[in-house]
C-alpha cells in the first residue's frame, strides 16, 4: 500500500457518500465517493479558522457588528447553501455536486468565522441550537424520488 493511500484513504472513507451525490476520487486502485457538499463544507471551515484569526488581529472591523449584526453576517453567507439544500430536499429541483460543493465552501468558512467572533454565548448557544433543529427537520423531510436517483447511481457503475 502507497504512503499516499494510507495517508489519504481514512480521510477519503470519511467523506463517503451516495455515488450520486460525490465526486468520484480514484486512488491507487481504489475508488473512493467524496461527499461534494461535505467536502466544500469542511474545507470552508479548514480554510476559514486561520483567515478568521487574520481576520480578527489584522481587521478587527469585521468583529465590531456586534452579536446581532455578526450572527446575520453569518446566516447571509450560508444563504447560498440553505438555499440549494432545502430547495432540494423539498424537490423543487436537482442540484449538481459543484453547486453542492460551492456553497458549502463560504458555509464552512461562516460557520469558524463566527465560532472566532466576539459574539456572546448567550447568542451564540441559541443560533448553534437553532442551526441543529433546523437540520433535524429537514433530516425527516425528504421528498425526492429515490428510483430516479438509483437510475443515476446505476450510470456511475457502468
Amino acid at each position: 500500500m502507497s504512503l499516499k493511500k494510507r495517508i489519504l484513504g481514512p480521510i477519503l472513507s470519511f467523506f463517503y457518500h451516495k455515488k450520486i451525490h460525490a465526486f468520484k476520487v480514484k486512488l491507487d486502485d481504489q475508488i473512493y465517493y467524496v461527499c461534494a457538499r461535505c467536502s466544500g463544507l469542511y474545507l470552508g471551515i479548514l480554510l476559514g479558522f486561520p483567515i478568521s484569526f487574520i481576520m480578527l488581529l489584522g481587521f478587527p472591523i469585521f468583529y465590531s457588528l456586534g452579536d446581532l449584526g455578526t450572527t446575520l453576517v453569518a446566516i447571509f453567507i450560508s444563504l447560498p447553501a440553505i438555499l440549494d439544500w432545502t430547495t432540494q430536499r423539498l424537490a423543487l429541483r436537482e442540484s449538481r455536486n459543484g453547486i453542492r460543493f460551492w456553497t458549502a465552501l463560504p458555509t464552512g468558512f461562516a460557520l469558524s468565522w463566527y465560532l472566532i467572533s466576539p459574539v456572546s454565548f448567550f447568542v451564540k448557544i441559541p443560533v448553534m441550537v437553532g442551526v441543529l433543529i433546523f437540520l433535524a427537520i429537514f433530516f425527516f423531510i425528504d421528498r425526492r424520488d429515490y428510483t430516479e436517483n438509483e437510475n443515476e447511481e446505476n450510470r456511475f457503475e457502468q
